[in-house]
């Protein structure tokens, strides 16, 4: 994670910056659209995975040299590729897009939201973030939006399979430990563009060495056959995730974590109405409590903290301003 702190001051934020957030929300609302729709044309979870998370990685690399701002390959950089790699990239991968084999799409745009609250949850448990009663609860608010919106009648339809609903939350919740991984082990210094590259890089070595497990056929290995029109999505998946890497660091960077963060907001309504136009998706009206909810909760956790009367600020690290990181390629999906 990169937090404002390691950076310049925070720009105040312009049209264009405001442009750019919606256009990240939109793209992160985007790639459960593509990965649900790459599953009905026979994709498998491996090889897709694999496919979006080699593109990623290759195009990230491509900018990364191109700005002279590779990722670090001593042990301890390759050490936090492959924990953040598998973390933040292959595991929430894999499981959603299991996951929406039998749950709408929109239905991850109420989910993702939670990675920041979990986020903040486990750095005040690990010492990392100071806990207040503002942020815990914003944390219980929005989780009780979320619980709501996977409830039937809501962003899961009457009668939907309440297992694999649940299960969704699998996903923000290896955000959230990638998170606290980020800012416990990353390379000092390191360029966190880099990093994004050396985490999709390690998404991509784990993937491809479980294609060669006994009973699994694809993977790496489905570069070995001729292409198919899925693979065609799982690269457009890969691309979306490098650029929308891209938007991410520019807004962080210039405008701070507590700007970024927004976008949450950006992706639920982002995320329902591309399930909406693609699939035909309409959510039953308890989805509207739960959005109230979600984004109430978002804002208690996400805005500015307070200053004490020592001055001191009360998030000690900022790791609970942001709503995904360098490892977690973007709720994708899937």
């Amino acid at each position: 994670m990169s937090h404002p702190s390691d950076a310049a001051a925070p720009r105040r934020a312009d049209a264009l910056a405001f442009v750019l957030l919606g256009v990240l929300g939109a793209l992160w609302g985007l790639t459960p659209v593509i990965g649900k729709s790459a599953f009905q044309l026979g994709a498998t979870p491996l090889g897709y995975v694999f496919r979006s998370a080699l593109t990623a990685s290759l195009l990230l690399l491509a900018i990364g040299v191109a700005r002279r701002r590779v990722m670090p390959l001593d042990a301890k950089g390759i050490w936090f590729h492959l924990g953040s790699g598998l973390i933040g990239f292959a595991a929430p991968n894999l499981i959603g897009f299991l996951a929406l084999r039998h749950v709408p799409a929109g239905l991850f745009a109420m989910v993702i939201p939670a990675a920041p609250l979990l986020t903040f949850v486990l750095a005040a448990l690990t010492g990392q973030e100071r806990p207040t009663w503002r942020r815990f609860a914003g944390v219980a608010i929005a989780l009780a939006g979320t619980l709501l919106a996977l409830s039937p009648g809501a962003a899961l339809p009457v009668g939907g399979d309440r297992f694999w609903a649940f299960a969704c939350l699998a996903v923000p919740a290896s955000y959230a430990l990638s998170n606290i991984f980020t800012v416990r082990f990353r390379p000092g210094g390191a360029d966190p563009l880099a990093l994004a590259c050396g985490t999709a890089s390690g998404a991509a070595f784990w993937l491809a060495s479980a294609s060669l497990l006994p009973g699994e056929p694809w993977g790496a290995l489905s570069l070995l056959r001729p292409p198919e029109i899925h693979d065609a999505f799982a690269v457009a998946q890969g691309t979306l995730t490098a650029v929308a890497y891209a938007i991410y660091f520019r807004l962080l960077t210039r405008h701070g974590g507590i700007f970024a963060s927004q976008v949450g907001y950006v992706l639920v309504v982002t995320g329902l109405g591309w399930g909406a136009a693609v699939f035909g998706e309409i959510p039953g009206l308890l989805v509207i409590p739960a959005t109230v909810l979600i984004f109430a909760g978002l804002a208690l956790v996400t805005s500015p903290a307070r200053e004490d009367q020592s001055g001191q600020k009360n998030s000690r690290s900022g790791i609970a301003t942001t709503t995904t990181t360098i490892s977690s390629g973007k709720p994708s999906g899937q």
